[in-house]
């Protein structure tokens, strides 16, 4: 009867964190066999031990049956493949074949990179990285382009100048008045001598012409009085 309900039996003994060789030494003291040995990748579990074990530890077992387990393998890691001079889009479809995760994207103008593909990553290219990490990826905004100053030129010049520097142009609906005559361009957004990336759009503002102020009447007044009324009024005397 005790042979029946306890004798046959045993349990599981914890293996847990247990090198290869100490789990198998652990079962066969309980009198146990060693079944199949998997192994798998763990971030927690140190390389070499044991991640988990079926039956599970504490488990009521039958003397001589045999008992599994997985050793870990470590984190599973990734070399880092070489993306650059990619195009955004197929950058991140690699990363992610290789079981990388893109992550921020900043931008940087280069002379040599074209606009919209990939000048580095961080890590570095070759790195062996975790599998799943983020990897940050640094995008060519193009050359370079000092913004020319094209205030005070007809809309038409200034839109070819523009355009001729590599630059897009929109041309704002409202206008101003200026002390450029009507059909200049009284500003432009970015500022003359900004750095701009090719294809960037410069925002011209047209001039409506200077703003026309009434001449006030100062024939009968006093000079000083003249003087005074014209200056606020805005003109010089």
């Amino acid at each position: 009867v005790w042979y029946i309900n306890s004798g046959q039996f045993t349990k599981v003994p914890p293996l847990l964190s247990k090198t290869e060789a100490q789990a198998e030494d652990r079962l066969e003291e309980a009198g146990l066999d060693v079944g199949t040995v998997r192994h798998a990748y763990s971030d927690t579990v140190e390389r070499g031990t044991v991640i988990s074990t079926d039956p599970g530890v504490g488990t009521r077992i039958r003397k001589n049956d045999s008992v599994s387990f997985t050793i870990s393998d470590g984190p599973d890691t990734v070399k880092l493949p070489d993306v650059q001079g990619y195009k955004l889009d197929r950058a991140r479809s690699v990363l992610k074949d290789e079981g990388l995760e893109p992550g921020m994207v900043t931008r940087a103008f280069s002379q040599d990179v074209p606009k919209g593909f990939v000048i580095s990553t961080d890590p570095k290219t070759g790195t062996e990285v975790r599998a799943g990490s983020a990897v940050a990826l640094v995008v060519s905004k193009g050359r370079p382009i000092d913004v020319p100053d094209v205030t005070g030129d007809d809309l038409a010049d200034a839109r070819a100048e523009l355009t001729d520097a590599g630059l897009k142009v929109k041309v704002a609906t409202e206008q101003v008045t200026s002390e450029y005559d009507k059909g200049q361009v009284a500003r432009q957004t970015p500022d003359a001598g900004s750095r701009a990336a090719e294809d960037d759009t410069v925002t011209l503002t047209v001039s409506k012409g200077p703003e026309m102020i009434e001449v006030p009447d100062v024939t009968g007044d006093s000079v000083d009085d003249a003087k005074r009324k014209l200056e606020d009024a805005g003109f010089e005397v």
